[in-house]
């Protein structure tokens, strides 16, 4: 029953009734390990806050969410970690006559190259030798059908994540790292998501404790595009 996960909230610098400040939970549990191979569940609840579409001067209007469900079985292969996983994830609009609900289901299969424990060095230490952490995960969205997919046309996705540690003194850490998704539609068409982060961590005996700052280059997805936002925010891993 070994547990990590993630709590963070990050604020827009450009703020407007969709957009001020968002928060998000996540946790992934091991339910149990035999030699190599393990399995987990996870939940993930991210809440979408904005401005008052009556009073803008009113903050912290809750008007959407995001949900993940997830089980995962992993193989222990150094140095990666091979996995295959599903995630149900549902977006809904909140305290509004339309929910908007939307979902999607999907098989994932994805590699993970990350070390569990940041570079942290009792040294001054710029750029840490070795290769960036991350993972990289191909998407397949079955079975088919508005039963598994709604307000979505996804066929299939590829998914990773880059950590490049920078500059490293005892307890602190200091880097950047790089994310996108790219999802292929049923209609031949297509469309990504890329952020890129720099972040300044603390290390703990129970976490660390992040800042960062964060910019969406680019999103195309058809629901919820971020294009163009930046936002800074503070998160704690465990």
């Amino acid at each position: 029953m070994e547990c990590t996960g993630v709590l963070e909230a990050y604020s827009f610098f450009k703020q407007s009734v969709e957009h001020f400040i968002y928060g998000n939970i996540e946790a992934d549990v091991r339910l149990f390990r035999i030699g190599r191979f393990s399995w987990k569940l996870g939940l993930s609840m991210e809440t979408y806050m904005g401005e008052s579409w009556n009073s803008p001067e009113m903050k912290f209007n809750i008007y959407g969410g995001h949900w993940n469900l997830k089980t995962q079985f992993e193989y222990q292969l150094e140095p990666v970690l091979l996995r295959i996983y599903t995630d149900h994830e549902c977006f809904h609009n909140i305290d509004m006559a339309d929910t908007l609900s939307e979902y999607m289901n999907n098989i994932k299969l994805g590699v993970v190259l990350e070390d569990p424990a940041p570079a942290f060095s009792d040294d001054i230490c710029f750029l840490p030798a070795g290769w960036p952490d991350g993972w990289f995960s191909l998407g397949f969205y079955r079975p088919r059908g508005n039963t598994f997919q709604k307000g979505h046309n996804f066929n299939w996705s590829i998914h990773y994540d880059v950590d490049f540690e920078g500059a490293a003194w005892h307890s602190w850490l200091s880097g950047a790292r790089y994310h996108a998704d790219f999802f292929f539609h049923d209609d031949a068409g297509s469309s990504s998501r890329h952020r890129g982060e720099l972040y300044f961590a603390y290390g703990t005996p129970s976490g660390s404790f992040e800042t960062h700052l964060t910019h969406y280059f680019r999103d195309t997805q058809p629901f919820r595009s971020l294009e163009g936002e930046t936002c800074w925010g503070i998160r704690f891993i465990w």
